[in-house]
Order: structure tokens, then sequence, then C-alpha cells
């Protein structure tokens, strides 16, 4: 698991960071995506300054988050509710 020092640039300003080698990607592909969605709020919305578009991000992308982890939550509640039927099936048929 290496590391490796990083800069990136989110809304004009530089971030070092230390990140895995492997994430590093990740990491670029995430500041490119949130340097588009300031882009498009600033296009599309009056603000006073870089804070507001950044907390609009925030916003977006943590109520998209938590959406999936609810979505994802119901999903393995479902799933483990089957596998315990077809579990009760299997054993009663045995």
């Amino acid at each position: 698991m290496e590391e490796q020092s990083i800069t990136v640039t989110i809304a004009d300003r530089p971030y070092k960071l230390t990140v895995k080698r492997e994430d590093e990607e990740i990491f670029r592909e995430a500041t490119k995506y949130i340097n588009e969605r300031l882009k498009g709020y600033a296009a599309n919305f009056a603000y006073k300054d870089k804070q507001d578009l950044l907390a609009m991000v925030a916003l977006q992308y943590t109520t998209n988050s938590l959406r999936n982890e609810r979505v994802l939550s119901f999903r393995d509640k479902e799933l483990v509710e089957k596998l315990e039927n077809l579990n009760t099936m299997l054993e009663a048929n045995v």
C-alpha cells in the first residue's frame, strides 16, 4: 500500500493530499467532477462567493450519497429476507 503526495485544485484553491497510489485516479476524477458542478451552479444561480457554490455541491453529493445508502440498505434487507425464506424452504424439504 504505497502512498504518494498529490495536489488537487478545487474552486481555484490547491490542496495537497497524501493518497494511496491506486486511489490517485479516483481523487483526480472527483476533483474534476466537483469543479464541473461548481461551474454549473455558477452559471445557473446567483451566489456571493465560491463558498455558496461549494455548499450546494456538498449538499447535492451528500443527498445523493444518503439516497444511495438507503437504497442499498433496503436491497440488503430484502435480500436477507429472501435468503432466509429460501433457507426455510430448503430446510423443510430436507
